[in-house]
């Protein structure tokens, strides 16, 4: 049984297997700790200070000098339980509210053990190095055209479902043993569960379950019946908050082919993903859970199954991980020592990618994998995946999450974090792309090495007319060489796309790529397919091979 965590230093020690994993949730609307500290003075002297948006000339600027001397007082405040946040991460006049935020979160943990610099002079030491304004790097397509081409079906919208989607996770899954597998879309908003067999002319979706507000659903047998179940983490509410409302519901197949909802643990906070896995090696299946949480709650939990023959199901709660804000806890032997581990993705103010290693005792002892060092880093979601094709796990890691605070970052991208063996990992920043949340890699153009999709997801208000939001919404980077990656916009300016999926929708030996829509207030489509039609016919259309792309 799986009891504690037991941190084992900075690094992997051994080199993984290759295999690959992935999980199709979405980190969804939440704030992130940006400083520890508050006192009751400092929260109502950032009260009256300017919001962003107020005037710069209100604020003192301090030299060089007076950020070097203050810089381990605040170094010291600031980074007592996370990095410190780079000034340059927001514009001048959104510091003051992100360092009320942060002396809010102090207040609010009841902590009294440090020592808390006048608020004054925080707001200060940060908005003196800030820019008046973030600068966005931009990321141009590739001169050469595309080697293969992608034209879009949509579902219809002819429904109040499809006019409000929020699509939190597809997959691409085996429902039914023998039989081609369907497109499983998890809307957090209307808790519907559909799946669907996409057609190039018409996609049609069939609801099979309808829960709270699920992120993400996973194809096992839970009760070994020989029916493949689906096992959803359900985040128990739409807006994000501390609450109790997140769950973990076993969908079980019943004989007449129906999915009917049990409940296998409640009263947790917002659960982003949940992994089938029998990680006691004692023959059934055990589940770990992200519970992303908020502020207050989260943790990464083991559901040890306790079942006994021809009981309802029973699940031990043990607490693996304290910290929330867990996104992504995809499953695999990392080390090749025959116990299944699991990897994952922690955001809010932690920005870290960690591998849990099962001891084979009841124990998981941590390594970290990745570590952002910036609290606002956004990450968004990961996919292990042996990229470079040289035997090992290496980890596609995206981070373009603006929901906490509403702006453009320098740094939201697309990243492939390398494993070269012997614990050591190379970090490669592929591109460029404000709210990218989901990428994936297939071999998109048939030439034997992988691809990556990558899709994003801005909040609406930053979504306005001109030409400096015509970001891309959807891109495609082909491998060129080893390491190498050209880049192809399909999409841009609708950057409304949380959730995606690679797959071979209609079986004609091409990897498509499906997307889901995410708007409250916008008519979307839920899922769109962009259906791969192979390398241009011919010169003439070899030159016409980016006609799907910019607005279709």
């Amino acid at each position: 049984m799986i009891r504690t965590v037991k941190p084992v230093g900075e690094r992997i020690g051994r080199q993984w297997p290759s295999c690959r994993l992935g999980s199709a949730t979405i980190r969804l609307v939440a704030g992130i700790c940006l400083a520890a500290g508050a006192i009751v003075a400092a929260v109502m002297f950032l009260q009256r200070a300017p919001r962003a948006g107020g005037t710069p000339a209100a604020f003192p600027e301090f030299t060089t000098d007076q950020i070097e001397a203050l810089r381990p007082e605040v170094v010291a405040f600031c980074g007592d339980c996370h990095a410190v946040p780079s000034p340059s991460s927001f514009p001048k006049d959104a510091w003051s509210e992100e360092v009320r935020q942060g002396f809010d979160f102090y207040l609010e943990s009841e902590r009294n053990d440090l020592k808390v610099p006048p608020v004054d002079v925080v707001l200060t030491y940060f908005r003196s190095q800030a820019p008046v304004k973030v600068l966005v790097p931009t990321a141009s397509d590739d001169p050469s055209p595309p080697s293969v081409r992608f034209r879009p079906t949509a579902t219809a919208l002819d429904s109040d479902a499809a006019a409000r989607a929020c699509i939190s996770s597809l997959s691409w899954q085996t429902l039914e043993p023998g039989r081609a597998p369907e497109l499983i879309v998890c809307d957090m908003r209307s808790g519907e569960i559909r799946t669907t067999r996409p057609d190039r002319h018409e996609i049609v979706l069939r609801t099979i379950g309808r829960l709270q507000h699920p992120a993400h659903a996973v194809p096992v047998d839970l009760d070994a019946d020989g029916r493949l179940d689906l096992v959803v983490a359900d985040l128990g509410g739409f807006f994000p908050a501390d609450h109790s409302e997140g769950r973990v519901v076993w969908l079980q197949r019943t004989e007449a082919g129906d999915f009917e909802p049990v409940v296998l643990q409640a009263g947790l906070g917002r659960v982003a993903d949940v992994e089938p896995g029998d990680f006691d090696a004692d023959g059934d299946i055990d589940l770990i859970v992200a519970e992303f949480g908020w502020h207050k709650t989260g943790r990464i939990l083991l559901l040890d199954n306790q079942t006994l023959a021809g009981q309802p199901p029973q699940f031990e709660p043990r607490v693996i991980d304290s910290r929330h804000g867990t996104i992504h806890v995809p499953t695999v032997d990392l080390n090749g020592d025959g116990r299944l581990d699991f990897v994952a993705l922690i955001s809010q103010e932690h920005e870290s990618v960690e591998a849990f290693f099962n001891d084979g005792a009841g124990d998981f002892q941590r390594a970290a994998i990745f570590v952002a060092g910036e609290p606002a880093f956004g990450s968004s979601g990961i996919e292990l995946i042996d990229l470079d094709g040289d035997g090992d796990l290496d980890v596609l890691h995206t981070n373009g999450d603006t929901f906490d605070s509403t702006h453009l970052k320098p740094f939201h991208g697309i990243r492939w974090i390398e494993n070269l063996g012997n614990a050591s990992f190379a970090v490669h920043h592929l591109t460029a792309m404000p709210g990218v949340h989901r990428a994936l890699a297939a071999d998109l153009d048939g030439d034997g090495d992988l691809d990556i999709a990558a899709c994003a997801l801005l909040p609406e208000k930053l979504l306005g007319p001109g030409a400096e939001f015509q970001l891309d919404a959807l891109i495609w980077l082909e491998q060129t060489a080893p390491g190498r990656f050209a880049r192809h916009s399909l999409l841009r300016g609708k950057c409304h796309h949380p959730a995606m999926e690679l797959g071979d929708f209609d079986a004609d030996g091409r990897i498509d790529i499906a997307v889901g829509g995410f708007s409250i207030t916008s008519s979307l489509p839920q899922v769109t397919v962009w259906w791969n039609h192979g390398p241009p016919q011919g010169a003439a259309e070899a030159g016409r091979a980016g006609e799907n792309r910019a607005n279709e």
